[in-house]
This record gives structure tokens, sequence and C-alpha cells, in this order.
């Protein structure tokens, strides 16, 4: 085995850990315990590689911290989508119904990711408090007619979004949530079909 790739760790433990684990030379195992020389080999310190999270290359790093009161607005719409879908699903009989409880299912997974993005950009989680929402009255056709607007406004927001950050992971995300968006408004129309 070579050497160098354990600049830091005893050798003599980890030989004795190894022959532990695999007692016998096997053909197939790619690692070899090799002596290491009596001669001391020189230290070479690398060091870590620069952060440039000032250019906005990191990945959900604090330089996307303007995208925090953004990315709230986002999980408070995709949290109230969310509620909307399931009061649509009960009022929705046979398969209709089940799509869009799928999809309210859907939507609160899409919040737990922008939550996610949230915490791991600022440190603070943030998720609102369970909020009853505006009650769907009217007609259930009229309602879903909003909601498939309210989706492909969402689409175009997050399009937006996502042209406007440097973050790649951001980026993905709101790419991610556009389609997802766009998608849920298909299954609206797709609903209103089999009404």
């Amino acid at each position: 085995m070579d050497q160098e790739w354990l600049p830091n760790c005893d050798r003599e433990v980890f030989a004795r850990v190894w022959k532990r684990v695999m007692p016998d030379r096997r053909e197939d195992c790619p690692f070899e315990v090799v002596e290491a020389a009596q001669q001391s080999l020189p230290a070479v310190v690398v060091p870590d590689p620069p952060v440039a999270e000032e250019e906005g290359a990191v990945c959900l790093g604090s330089a996307s911290a303007v995208h925090g009161p953004q990315l709230q607005q986002y999980i408070d719409q995709e949290l109230a989508a969310h509620r909307c879908c399931q009061t649509l699903a009960r009022r929705v009989p046979g398969s209709g119904g089940r799509m869009l409880s799928t999809m309210a299912a859907e939507q609160r997974r899409q919040a737990k990711r922008l939550s996610t993005a949230y915490f791991l950009i600022s440190g603070v989680r943030y998720w609102p408090a369970d909020r009853s929402g505006s009650p769907v009255n009217g007609p259930v056709t009229a309602a879903l007619r909003e909601q498939f607007q309210a989706m492909q406004r969402y689409a175009a927001c997050y399009r937006a979004a996502a042209a406007g950050t440097a973050d790649p992971c951001l980026e993905a995300l709101f790419h991610q949530s556009a389609e997802e968006a766009e998608a849920h408004a298909w299954v609206i129309r797709n609903v209103l079909e089999q009404m």
C-alpha cells in the first residue's frame, strides 16, 4: 500500500488494524501493507484550499444570505399551496382527489427543501407554524383555476430567481422548483379535465 496517503497517521497502528481486518493476503484486495522505510520522510504540509465564499463559489454559503427573504417567501407560498391542495383533495372525488393529495405532499416536500437551503445558508431553521390557511370557498373549479394560475406564477418566479443567483446549488434548487410548479399546473389541468 502506498505510504504517501497516510502522512499524518500512525503507520504501525494502521498496519496492526489492517492485519486484524484482513489477516490473509487476498488477490482481490487492492491494498497491501508495506513496511515503512527506516529513514523518516520529510513532512509535507498541504494547505487547505482557499475558500472562495466571497466570490460566491460556495454552495449554500453565507454569500447567498441575500436570498434569505426570498426563500422565506417561497417556503410560505409552498406551504400555502400545500394546505389549499389538501383542502381541494377532500372536495374532489376519485382519482382527481388522489392526484391533488399527492401534489399537496410534493409541495410540502418542496417547502422542506427550500427550508433546508435556508438553514444551510443562515444557520436558522425557518418553518412557519402550521396555519389553517384561508378556506376554499366557492366552486371547486374556480379554486382549481386559481391554483393553476398560481403554479404558473410560481414557476416564473423560480426561473427568475434561478437566473438571479450566483449560487449553483440555489440555481439548481430554483430550476427544480420551477419544473415542479409547472408539473403541478398540468396536474391541476388534468384534474379539471376529469371533472
